[in-house]
């Protein structure tokens, strides 16, 4: 193999070009894991110096670059003192971020790590013991491969092994998902809920009371927590209680704060809407099925058939056929009224079908454009019915007060006039 073949470089009498080369081959080729690559690279080094037109053009330059990069004469520390530096830097980076980034930036301006060699095994020792210690942070990866040159986003990392960043990334995956896990012990004191929701979810074994099921909330926040640790810190999951997981997974009905503003606030609306009604049963039960359908319904079905659309837009299209079914019997009065307030009885259904048609294209101006013909009436009833609780959400307890208040009211009155 010829010396070119080593440096990885074309022949050439530049001592700069033959310097760049061997600074490159350095980083692969380290003396304390490839002795004999190492020796062979210095050897075409010294072979490429020795050129007569680049010993000639660059002695004095040569003579420099050969002090800087010769480990033996230069290194004034051992592999062992380097190994004892880095210990004592990164003990000092996971005590004291800021102190450790001050330290490690006067070490690599100053001092022996001024030398290529000692430089590069500085380097090395450092990722491999970031790699092993507890308690590194994304943070402190960034800010020590930027100081450090390590180009960890590229696909092939300079500076670094690919082993050496995926075991810093493994490290830093651990540190966050410990801190994640402490933050919920934490979170685990404030309250006696928040207590025993830690609980199911850390003591393996623990079952869910069927009681929780009936708190708003306190399923839904479960289930957010075991999201959260799935998607983000999945080495979390062998903390999890598997029973837990095995609940969750299995389980459909929880009342959430939705849910529970739904069935108070709609309940509110029937009770006073239906205070003077003479079908009382029947009217309550059309209610409740219509509500139900557009809702809890409409939604099991998307999600069942999430992947067959065509079942679900032939029941979108049934669902908006049935609720302008029943929406035409509740106008119906207002058809009457329209009939009987001119002489000429034509005019009535005219005037009905034209409010009927300006109802329909106002609706279809203001809805999404994601909205399909068979559902325009489903979902325009189904936003109907869950606006109070889309209000409801907003910030401000004032605004809360006062737009459900008068939601109630207007609600209250639709019922009243519907069931007359």
């Amino acid at each position: 193999m010829s010396i070119w073949s080593v440096l990885d470089i074309e022949p050439t009498d530049d001592l700069s070009v033959i310097k760049r080369a061997y600074a490159r081959k350095l980083k692969s080729t380290r003396p304390d894991q490839d002795p004999e690559g190492y020796q062979q690279l210095r050897e075409a080094f010294e072979q490429a110096k020795a050129i007569p037109n680049v010993r000639g053009l660059h002695a004095e330059q040569d003579r420099a670059f050969t002090e800087l990069t010769k480990p033996e004469n230069s290194a004034p520390f051992s592999q062992q003192q380097i190994l004892n530096q880095v210990d004592e830097m990164v003990t000092l980076l996971l005590a004291d971020a800021t102190a450790g980034f001050e330290r490690l930036y006067t070490c690599l301006s100053e001092g022996p790590l001024e030398n290529i060699h000692a430089r590069e095994l500085f380097s090395h020792f450092l990722a491999e013991e970031l790699g092993k210690r507890e308690g590194v942070t994304r943070s402190v990866l960034i800010n020590v491969a930027a100081m450090m040159g390590w180009e960890i986003e590229n696909f092939r990392p300079e500076g670094i092994s690919a082993d050496q960043l995926w075991a810093i990334y493994t490290q830093t995956e651990n540190t966050e998902a410990s801190q994640y896990w402490d933050s919920l012990a934490n979170e685990s004191e404030k309250s006696l809920q928040e207590h025993e929701r830690f609980q199911l979810l850390s003591v393996e074994g623990k079952k869910l009371p069927f009681m929780a099921r009936l708190i708003p909330g306190y399923v839904g926040q479960l289930r957010k927590t075991v999201e959260e640790i799935s998607t983000y810190h999945p080495v979390l999951l062998e903390r999890v209680n598997p029973q837990l997981l095995k609940t969750l997974s299995g389980l459909r009905l929880a009342l959430d704060w939705s849910t529970a503003f739904f069935i108070v606030f709609w309940g509110m609306v029937i009770a006073i809407g239906i205070r003077h009604d003479e079908h009382p049963l029947r009217d309550v039960s059309i209610i409740i099925s219509v509500l139900l359908i557009c809702t809890w319904g409409k939604s099991e079905l998307q999600r069942k058939f999430r992947h067959s659309q065509n079942v679900v837009a032939i029941f979108e299209t049934l669902l908006s056929l049935l609720i302008f079914g029943v929406f035409a019997k509740i106008f119906s009065g207002l058809y009457g009224q329209l009939h009987f307030m001119y002489d000429d009885p034509g005019r009535g259904p005219a005037l009905f079908g034209m409010l009927a048609a300006f109802v329909l294209f106002l609706i279809w101006a203001i809805c999404p454009r994601y909205w399909r013909w068979y559902n325009l009436i489903s979902n325009s009833l189904t936003a109907f019915v869950t606006f109070p609780w889309q209000q409801a959400k907003k910030t401000g307890v004032i605004w809360r007060i006062v737009i459900c208040a008068v939601m109630l009211f207007l609600y209250s009155w639709l019922v009243t006039w519907a069931v007359a």
